[in-house]
């Protein structure tokens, strides 16, 4: 299985057309409740809403259903397509299909709606995969629908940075430097091949953290190599860091160029997702922490789910 991170996007609501506009909670949009409006909408995208030729993405929900009293679960497919390629045997090597222009290898991931009863703010999270991520795409389409829908209530969107938040308070345990590997030859004449390496910094004995103010520094390229060792290596990278808050572990993967600053990874490539179970659990423990911030609190009644 590939690695699955986590975004996530708040979701807030207020009057339309109006300079000093009320807000709305978004249980209570002028009569209407966001998890509702969200699941009937999402049940009911037509097929000619699923490519997306600009980014030649094609996206499609096979299913939204209510997992908790207010918690919506999307399971979604995702691919790009747009390229000539071939599928291959990795055990062999050998092509086994063509992908022509308008093929797009797919792949599952899930997206998760929170809409807690008091206060103003919604969730929405999101994974992504090596295919790809839906979530902003269909967050896209929704806020394109929901303007239309309501005559009377604009909602606003941004990327929630929970991330980042989580990691301000949390101190820096290990820092991990993933390359792209190559093929060598060996004094025998026989070939190795490689897939991914890795480069694994931890504090000096007798520390347990690193200097905090490293984490801000890692987007250097001559920093990595310093911290891991390493005189020099490829483009090709990626950088992990291992965070530890109130005896919590959380590994993130940290972005480079576009793209959110830091992502969670929730599982790592080789492992299996996590069930639906436990992917709703670790998020509402996420969006707990967000609406703390923000004086809001999410009662855990709103995401219990109940068993099959």
């Amino acid at each position: 299985m590939g690695r699955r991170v986590l975004t996530a996007t708040v979701m807030t609501f207020h009057e339309k057309y109006q300079r000093n506009a009320a807000t709305y909670a978004p249980s209570d949009l002028n009569g209407d409740d966001l998890i509702d409006v969200f699941h009937n909408w999402a049940v009911a995208i037509p097929d000619e809403d699923r490519a997306f030729s600009k980014q030649q993405t094609w996206v499609s929900v096979t299913s939204a259903r209510r997992v908790a009293p207010r918690v919506e679960l999307l399971d979604m497919r995702v691919g790009s397509y747009g390229e000539r390629g071939e599928v291959l045997d990795v055990s062999t090597g050998e092509v086994v299909h063509e992908i022509t222009d308008d093929e797009a290898p797919v792949g599952s991931i899930r997206a998760l709606l929170f809409v807690p009863e008091k206060g103003e703010r919604a969730y929405f999270f999101a994974e992504e995969s090596s295919r790809g991520s839906a979530g902003g795409r269909i967050m896209g389409m929704f806020k394109r629908y929901f303007s239309n829908y309501s005559d009377s209530v604009t909602m606003d969107t941004a990327r929630e940075v929970e991330a980042e938040a989580w990691i301000e308070l949390a101190n820096l345990t290990e820092v991990e430097v993933r390359v792209a590997g190559k093929s060598v030859n060996i004094e025998d004449g026989s070939i190795v091949k490689v897939g991914r390496l890795s480069y694994i910094a931890r504090p000096e004995r007798g520390l347990k953290f690193f200097p905090q103010k490293l984490l801000g520094k890692l987007s250097r390229q001559d920093i990595l190599k310093e911290v891991v060792s390493v005189p020099e290596f490829d483009t090709d990278y990626e950088v992990y860091v291992t965070m530890e808050r109130d005896r919590r572990s959380k590994k993130f993967l940290l972005g480079q160029n576009s793209g959110p600053a830091i992502r969670e990874v929730m599982t790592e490539a080789g492992e299996a997702p996590l069930s639906d179970k436990i992917l709703v659990e670790r998020c509402a423990e996420r969006v707990s922490d967000l609406l703390q911030r923000h004086g809001g609190v999410w009662e855990s009644a709103w995401s219990n789910q109940s068993e099959e």
